[in-house]
């Protein structure tokens, strides 16, 4: 940063398990879904041989997501489904629901990886993928679970494509993840991660009035207690005040963003300790700024 500048909003970058180093939109937790083919075959009198195929799949796609085999964990169920597509087809209720869930997970989070290893043409296929499988059409999906991992696939689609710096592309995706997750209220799970990375898009973008407006809107979800935010929310509120303060800095106005550094410092310092990387760079900032102000009185 050089001298004299303001600061650059905080994006949140797409992972798979969000910790305060890393942060990104998380995959719908495992005790939201449907009950799974499994579960489904526990629960009848009589054992379904149907769903037998299915229900070996999804345990060896655990195992496998469990050892971090992303990759053989998403063929295990494209191989069950394409063998059994006949068997599929014929199924017209939502006993597999929780097998389309995991394969989605399974497509982000191998997209996930592919972006962060700078894989960006399989990173889009798998998002593709995700997409495709989370479509209205796809009748096999509950409802609610599909949407809440459509939000979550469109949120990474806007990471990647920003991260190829097709900004309006980006905004398009990150648009339709806000739309689902303002339609399904506290359901999804990380929609603070959307209003910051929408916030971080508009600003470099040069809209940072409306950039604002989703820090803004991001705090608020943070400290709402009925929010369904995982245990990093608050990391998450040190990002979100900081990129206010970032965005105050660009509209000219000194003594509002001087507040907001020092309210995500005190965020930082509380939940990530002095020595983190984003406490120093806050703290940065923050005497950046107050020097400016000092040589402009």
């Amino acid at each position: 940063r050089e001298a004299g500048c303001p600061g650059q909003a905080l994006s949140m970058e797409p992972i798979a398990p969000m910790d305060p180093e890393d942060w990104g939109p998380q995959p719908v937790d495992e005790q939201d879904w449907e009950p799974s083919a499994a579960e489904v075959q526990e629960q009848e009198q009589e054992p379904d041989d149907t769903l037998a195929p299915f229900v070996e799949a999804e345990r060896e796609f655990v195992r496998l997501q469990a050892a971090g085999d992303h990759d053989a964990a998403v063929r295990c169920l494209e191989n069950i489904l394409r063998a059994e597509q006949e068997t599929v087809q014929q199924m017209q209720d939502t006993v597999l629901s929780s097998l389309f869930e995991r394969l989605s997970v399974g497509y982000n989070t191998l997209g996930m990886k592919h972006l962060k290893d700078g894989k960006t043409e399989s990173a889009c296929k798998y998002f593709e993928k995700a997409e495709a499988l989370t479509d209205p059409a796809n009748l096999h999906m509950n409802a609610e679970s599909r949407l809440v991992l459509r939000a979550v696939t469109y949120n990474n689609m806007g990471c990647f494509y920003k991260s190829l710096s097709k900004l309006h592309t980006a905004l398009q995706y990150l648009r339709k993840a806000q739309k689902i997750e303002e339609r399904l209220n506290s359901q999804c799970q990380n929609p603070a991660g959307t209003q910051l990375n929408l916030c971080a898009l508009l600003s470099q973008m040069g809209k940072h009035q409306e950039a604002l407006q989703h820090a803004n809107r991001a705090l608020k979800l943070l400290e709402n207690p009925s929010s369904s935010e995982n245990e990093s929310c608050e990391s998450l509120v040190c990002v979100a005040y900081f990129n206010m303060a970032a965005e105050y800095e660009h509209l000219k106005k000194a003594s509002e963003a001087v507040w907001s550094y020092n309210r995500a410092y005190e965020s930082c310092l509380s939940e990530l300790g002095e020595e983190h990387p984003l406490s120093q760079q806050i703290a940065g900032c923050l005497q950046q700024l107050r020097a400016k102000n000092r040589r402009a009185q």
